[in-house]
This record gives structure tokens, C-alpha cells and sequence, in this order.
């Protein structure tokens, strides 16, 4: 069972059918951001590598974590706090109840949060700090 979201107000992820997210904070000079983000049911977005140190608090749901071949790496459920380390590659989704995740990630140095990869580990794009910002200054918009 998903925890009680009533107050927070989710917003479209761009360029993730499905995905939601709401950003609490950004620092860009210190290269922190916290956000929650709200996964679909039984689905997963793209293979991708935490560039940043990014922890996370799974607060409703199932979070589940794919190696780079689709085979399940870990079961992550409601209540447990994870830290992250960099350049993990992995896909994530949400489990049969989806799934809502804090994630405070800390950079260092690095623009990019993540990076979006094909099959083959060549980047396709990346998420970085400012894209982070963006995104929250959107939402008071």
C-alpha cells in the first residue's frame, strides 16, 4: 500500500511516460537535490548510471532494481533507506503497487546526476543539477 502522497503535488517527468516527480530542493553551488519521484505499477524507465551519489528512502510501494541484462538485482520496499553509490548502472521500476521514492542525491564536481544509456553503455543523455532546478522552478510556475 502506497503512503498517504496528499499533499504533495506530482508532476509529469519529461521524457518518462508515466513517471512523476516533485522537487523539494536544489543547491546548485553545493550540488545537492532532493526530490520524490512516483513510479507506475509494474513498469520500469530506461537504463541508466547515478553519475551523483544518490540515497534513497523507498516511502510507498516496491521499488525494484534490474541489473543491465533485466535480471532483478534487488526488492526494495516502504519504510527502507538505501545509499547509493556513483556510476551504478542499473534500470529501475516500480513493483506491482508502484512505487514512491525520496532520492537526495549529492554530486561532486559532476554537472550530470545520471546519465541515460543505450544497451551498449554509449550515452544518450543526462540529467543534470540545472535540469533538476528547471524542474522546480517549473513547478512554482
Amino acid at each position: 500500500m502506497l503512503s498517504d502522497m496528499s499533499n504533495i503535488t506530482f508532476y509529469p517527468f519529461p521524457g518518462v511516460d508515466g513517471l512523476e516527480v516533485h522537487v523539494f530542493d536544489v543547491d546548485l553551488e553545493r550540488q545537492i537535490a532532493d526530490a520524490v519521484f512516483r513510479f507506475p505499477a509494474d513498469d520500469t524507465v530506461a537504463l541508466h548510471r547515478h553519475v551523483s551519489q544518490t540515497n534513497m528512502l523507498i516511502l510507498g510501494g516496491e521499488l525494484i532494481i534490474y541489473n543491465d541484462d533485466g535480471s532483478v538485482r534487488d526488492h526494495r520496499k516502504a519504510g527502507n533507506y538505501y545509499v547509493g553509490s556513483r556510476d551504478d548502472v542499473h534500470i529501475e521500476g516500480g513493483g506491482p503497487e508502484g512505487a514512491v521514492v525520496l532520492y537526495s542525491v549529492r554530486g561532486h564536481g559532476d554537472p550530470n546526476v545520471i546519465e541515460l544509456l543505450d544497451k551498449s553503455g554509449a550515452i544518450l543523455g543526462a540529467l543534470t543539477f540545472d535540469d533538476i532546478a528547471a524542474l522546480k522552478a517549473a513547478q512554482s510556475g
